[in-house]
């Protein structure tokens, strides 16, 4: 658990003037989140997120910090997808046999990484 100091605001970037009869101003989000008290043992968790989604309140913020958060286990997931069960490495020939090999390791990755997290839990 970690305490966090978060700020958001919306801004607008425009394009280099050069370009900006062709390129219209992108309205962004940016959210700031940093830790409160962090343990002498390591820096606090900082985080600086952009996002072209709206952020109007401190809820929608969290929920985007949230999200953040799930990319680092699907990150983990494709990681033992990909690497682990070396999917890319299947040299089938047809489209129905590639979906079924995807198909089991998609499950046995799932079963690596749930077991990947419990033991993470439990360590702690």
């Amino acid at each position: 658990m970690a305490d966090l100091e978060l700020r958001y605001q919306r801004m607008t970037v425009l394009p280099p003037i050069a370009m900006q009869s062709r390129y219209p101003a992108l309205p962004l989000s940016v959210i700031h989140a940093r830790e409160r008290d962090a343990p002498g043992t390591r820096a606090p968790i900082e985080w600086k997120l952009i996002t072209d989604l709206p952020v109007s309140s401190r809820a929608q913020a969290v929920e985007k910090l949230d999200w953040y958060a799930m990319r680092w286990k699907i990150e983990t997931f494709h990681k033992i997808l990909k690497s682990g069960c070396k999917a890319e490495e299947a040299r089938l020939r047809t489209a129905d046999r590639l979906a079924n090999l995807i198909s089991v390791l998609c499950i046995l990755s799932w079963h690596i990484f749930w077991l990947t997290m419990i033991s993470r839990a439990v360590s702690r």
